[in-house]
């Protein structure tokens, strides 16, 4: 984590840019949960690190002591908030589509929840320039929900939870670009977008030209940040 910080706050680009956190950043997919100091402290963390946005985990709300709700100010569960729209400086919208988590039990997306999703791609995306879903459900559901190749996808997947990294892949007759961090942490995924879909045709993402993924692992090049290192110890 402060590690992470540090590469957040060296970062430099002329272009906007935006901090998105997945789910299962406060406890692993099996349920193992850390203490309520140190759940406060990652709240902290991420608030200094000022991600723009974060996803949490329906699994990690329900395991967790509901005194230490809301966490970090960004961060919302798929029931409590499941569309935001941010504003970069060039005036363009984002959209944020947060997917519901998968009941207990499930592996793979429902056809119901599919179809769900797809009416709120319909919606959204005629609304924003880029349209990004979050997801926690784990590398196996996400990947079957793209090989269903929905009519309505999201432009980006972002997913998390239990599963190996996807450092950039075009799927769903090139609709949607899916990337996700491994799920061991000290790895971080860096979006560069160059061209944004086009809505009046059928777009179809081509890398690198309109899209490039980046994996950063977060080793021991990057020093701890120290205000990050004293929150969490």
């Amino acid at each position: 984590m402060a590690r992470r910080a540090t590469y957040f706050f060296d970062f430099q680009s002329p272009a906007p840019h935006l901090l998105v956190s997945g789910g299962w950043e406060f406890m692993d997919t099996k349920g193992n949960k850390p203490s309520p100091e140190v759940i406060n402290g990652l709240a902290k963390a991420f608030d200094l690190m000022k991600y723009d946005i974060g996803l949490l985990a329906q699994g990690e709300a329900d395991g967790m002591d509901k005194s230490l709700l809301p966490l970090d100010s960004t961060r919302k569960t798929a029931s409590s908030e499941p569309v935001t729209v941010l504003t970069i400086a060039t005036g363009d919208r984002i959209g944020f589509i947060r997917l519901p988590s998968l009941p207990k039990g499930e592996d793979v997306p429902s056809k119901k929840l599919i179809n769900k999703i797809s009416m709120m791609v319909k919606k959204e995306r005629e609304q924003v320039k880029l349209l990004i879903a979050l997801s926690d459900w784990g590398w196996i559901a996400e990947r079957e929900y793209l090989a269903q190749n929905p009519k309505y996808v999201p432009d980006i997947l972002m997913g998390s939870g239990y599963g190996s990294g996807v450092s950039g892949r075009i799927q769903a007759d090139k609709r949607c670009f899916w990337i996700r961090p491994y799920d061991k942490g000290r790895t971080l995924c860096e979006i560069e977008i160059f061209n944004w879909p086009d809505r009046t045709t059928k777009f179809e993402w081509e890398a690198p030209a309109d899209i490039k993924a980046l994996s950063v692992g977060l080793g021991d090049q990057y020093q701890d940040n120290p205000d990050v290192s004293a929150i969490l110890h």
